[in-house]
């Protein structure tokens, strides 16, 4: 009778999933004895309860007293998980309802360069084409089909190569940036220049191999730290690129886990700007941030000797000039010429006006460390925080960031991000100047009658 009771308390428990992605375990007391993953949890955990469902699910309904899953992000993230957990329990109903040659692994071989590769049995190797003896194995994972979607993203993030031959030209995908190229030339061209460079190279490809190994290991969350802490470093040598393509990477590992990785990649590019992408993540390198950036707002002070002063503000939202959310500023407490008390005045007025006029996520002050000391005074006059701060100096062309000590040279960051800032600061110098011209010929008026 109490059998009778758990079978039919399990049979209500389909109703209560959700209809999302994730992991689910049948249990007999605490011991796991069947493991799986469901794209919709409550439409495959409802399959285990209709009629004619099969003998072996019957006889995993009858033996299972409990059952409880786990709610993830993706299809890919569940993939991943129910992989982790077979390995981990081993359950009785996954070998029953598979034999070896129903699981996927994902091999990788010895090579100086590994290729990677998708097996049923990893350990018999004389059918296979490429040459995979000694080769290292993640797995056993359940689909074939989403295997092949994982890789297939993983290789945009860390591009690995899987050329059967050698040749003397870039491959396909060397061009399109999913294989690095030198990988996979004939060792007569490759050979003689076992430089420096080369073993390089090869060191970048193996860290590749290792970060896509972790991924499908489970192992994200210690992956991702490690490239934050890379990215950090990076960003203090005042390595940019490296720390922008390591913000990438962090991106890349993180989408996988999303739904949204399945929209069209072409209109999710379109949408989101690809060209914003590549500044925003260069200026979260500088600052060591993964805050998304998406309201820039530019500051500027124009005046003659002090008369007719007037401060601007010009406004980029993904990258873009929003000139509906352009403000214009009169000096107004200001006397004599104090560029800085004029950014002070500026923004603390700016910021009597969070509310309605928005938040932004990075002001960018036209000048070096005096006018950044004058915005960060006003920031905390306004009880502002969490809003990234830079001085942009005309002269010498450098980026000044508050707490340190050295500016940085604009023709040191990569060119799509350098030619922003410098739009920002062009654009809010030109709404200042206009505003300041307009306030002179009123001036001028006045004095002329």
């Amino acid at each position: 009778m109490l059998l009778f009771q758990l079978i039919m308390a399990i049979q209500k428990l389909p109703k209560k999933a959700p209809n999302t992605p994730g992991v689910y375990i049948f249990r007999r007391g605490k011991i796991a004895i069947y493991v799986g993953k469901a794209e919709n949890l409550r439409k495959r955990l409802a399959s285990y309860f209709r009629k004619n469902a099969g003998a072996k699910v019957e006889s995993l309904r009858e033996e299972a007293t409990r059952l409880e899953w786990n709610e993830l992000s993706s299809d890919i993230e569940a993939l991943i998980k129910e992989s982790e957990l077979i390995k981990k329990y081993r359950p009785k109903y996954n070998i029953l309802m598979r034999d070896d040659k129903n699981y996927f692994y994902v091999g990788f071989s010895q090579d100086e360069f590994p290729k990677i590769f998708i097996t049923h049995q990893p350990f018999r190797t004389e059918n296979c084409k490429l040459k995979i003896e000694n080769s290292s194995y993640v797995g056993p994972f359940t689909s074939g089909s989403a295997l092949y979607q994982t890789l297939k993203i993983l290789r945009r993030i860390f591009p690995y190569c899987t050329c059967k031959k050698f040749h003397t030209r870039p491959c396909l995908n060397a061009q399109i940036s999913r294989c690095p190229g030198f990988c996979c030339y004939s060792p007569p061209i490759v050979n003689p220049f076992k430089t420096r460079s080369y073993f390089k190279w090869q060191n970048e490809y193996h860290r590749n191999i290792q970060n896509i190994t972790a991924v499908l290991c489970g192992k994200k969350k210690t992956l991702i730290r490690k490239l934050r802490k890379e990215m950090r470093e990076a960003a203090k040598k005042e390595e940019f690129e490296r720390a922008a393509e390591l913000q990438k990477q962090i991106e890349g590992i993180e989408n996988i886990f999303l739904h949204r990785m399945f929209l069209d990649h072409a209109l999710a590019k379109q949408r989101r700007g690809h060209d914003w992408q590549k500044i925003e993540r260069t200026i979260q390198a500088l600052f060591g941030t993964m805050r998304r950036i998406r309201r820039v707002e530019g500051y500027d002070i124009s005046n003659i000797s002090g008369t007719a002063a007037t401060g601007s503000m010009a406004v980029f939202v993904d990258g873009a000039p929003s000139k509906n959310n352009y403000r214009k500023f009169k000096i107004k407490t200001v006397t004599g010429i104090s560029d800085v008390d004029m950014h002070r005045e500026v923004l603390n007025r700016r910021f009597r006006h969070s509310d309605g006029w928005g938040t932004p996520d990075l002001l960018l002050i036209d000048g070096g460390k005096p006018q950044v000391s004058a915005a960060l005074q006003a920031l905390q006059m306004r009880k502002v925080k969490g809003i990234l701060l830079a001085g942009l100096a005309k002269r010498e062309e450098e980026l000044f960031l508050p707490g340190r000590r050295d500016p940085i040279r604009l023709d040191f960051l990569p060119a799509h991000t350098s030619h922003f800032f410098q739009h920002v600061r062009d654009e809010s110098h030109r709404f200042a100047k206009k505003y300041h011209h307009k306030l002179r010929e009123i001036s001028y008026r006045n004095e002329s009658r």
